[in-house]
């Protein structure tokens, strides 16, 4: 027996969903600190720097892809491995899609409470990568579920604040078109925290599958 004891080598695919949800992160967080720092003209700019983070995250999904056609045996199955892809890249995605209605829309300000109902939805979004990390744990359902728990409760969170946005828009705000913008971002940010719920809700029904 060696004197040091060797570390346990994290498997490419657990390594790799993180990783790809990483990117889901770095497209919130230039999204928010667009909406925090608001100011007309620049929403161009954001929408091609999310565009740039999102076509890594296809590359880095492609490339995960193309290992996986080509692998003998893998540690769970190959259409759990692409299924779970496709909803983490779902995720990046539905961030994309703010980026670009804000820049489609040429909102000249913001909805009320757009900026913490966004910092909320990173929140969701990190918890989900947090989670996501300690996928390798899979055989053991007790160990992931305090971190998918967190994300379900953002999730619910999220919820409970796009309804009480859009009661309070449709009470307070009569310019339709207005209303229309903001609802159209108050939406997009409740998608992502459902589609992060998903992206967890999944990873538990793999580990089920597999005890």
């Amino acid at each position: 027996m060696g004197l040091f004891k060797k570390e346990k080598k994290t498997n490419y695919y657990f390594a790799s969903f993180p990783e790809l949800c990483h990117y889901s992160v770095i497209c919130a967080e230039m999204v928010l600190d667009y909406l925090r720092n608001f100011e007309t003209g620049k929403e161009e700019d954001m929408k091609s720097r999310v565009h740039e983070v999102e076509h890594q995250a296809d590359n880095k999904k492609h490339e995960v892809t193309e290992k996986l056609m080509k692998e003998f045996m893998t540690p769970i199955d190959r259409e759990d491995i692409m299924n779970l892809l496709k909803q983490i890249d779902d995720v990046t995605d539905a961030i994309e899609e703010i980026s670009l209605k804000l820049y489609i829309y040429n909102y000249q300000e913001l909805p009320p409470d757009t900026v913490p109902f966004m910092e909320l939805t990173l929140e969701c979004v990190k918890k989900t990568e947090e989670c996501l990390s300690h996928f390798p744990e899979f055989e053991d359902p007790a160990k992931l579920a305090p971190y998918i728990q967190e994300v379900v409760k953002l999730e619910e969170r999220s919820d409970e604040e796009y309804i009480s946005l859009m009661r309070r828009l449709y009470v307070e705000e009569q310019n339709g078109w207005v209303r229309h913008k903001a609802e159209a971002i108050y939406s997009m940010m409740e998608s992502i925290s459902d589609q992060c719920r998903e992206v967890c809700r999944y990873m538990q029904t793999i580990s089920f599958k597999n005890l």
